[in-house]
């Protein structure tokens, strides 16, 4: 996987390449979704426990919409993750509720079966998906966990803005 940096407002208005950001095939479909830029010191945070690492990212991260060029095929991928999660919490609250009403070790053994798989399902599902990290620069993040061709593109896009003086190119600090 590779990186690219990215104007904060040409990701909102989805004005970039129309190469899937994961897979690097052409494509023409722009998905909405909410990334977090989150520091990368915030990660370091999970190694004490789970609660410092949300409280970090609740202070320190920011949320953008946007609209990035994602292939269908992907989004199956993406619809499979969340169904899967949906029915991992059912299992757990199924293992809840059998724990409560006499099912004994076999609801305790869902419960955490469903909880664990939750878990593992939505940790994979974010490692799957793209990431965005800040830079120095408010109006530019840098994409993290997108597809190489992708990246090259959105590089390309900005060195030909910086070539005509747009003042849409990116920063030269970023």
């Amino acid at each position: 996987m590779a990186v690219a940096a990215a104007r904060v407002d040409d990701l909102e208005r989805g004005d970039l390449p129309a190469i899937c950001a994961k897979t690097g095939e052409p494509c023409v479909g722009l998905v909405k979704d909410t990334l977090w830029v989150v520091p990368r010191w915030v990660s370091a945070l999970a190694a004490f426990l789970v609660l410092p690492y949300y409280v970090g990212r609740m202070l320190s991260s920011r949320r953008i919409e946007v609209t990035l060029p994602i292939a269908p095929s992907r989004l199956l991928w993406i619809r499979r993750f969340v169904r899967a999660a949906w029915v991992a919490l059912v299992l757990a609250a199924a293992g809840l509720a059998a724990a409560v009403f006499g099912a004994g070790v076999v609801g305790v053994f869902a419960l955490i079966a469903g909880i664990a798989s939750y878990v593992l399902i939505v940790y994979v599902g974010d490692q799957i998906w793209v990431g965005a990290r800040p830079t120095h620069s408010r109006d530019v993040v840098v994409l993290t966990r997108v597809h190489p061709a992708f990246a090259r593109a959105v590089a390309v896009m900005y060195d030909e803005r910086a070539a005509d003086d747009n003042p849409l190119a990116l920063p030269a600090d970023r």
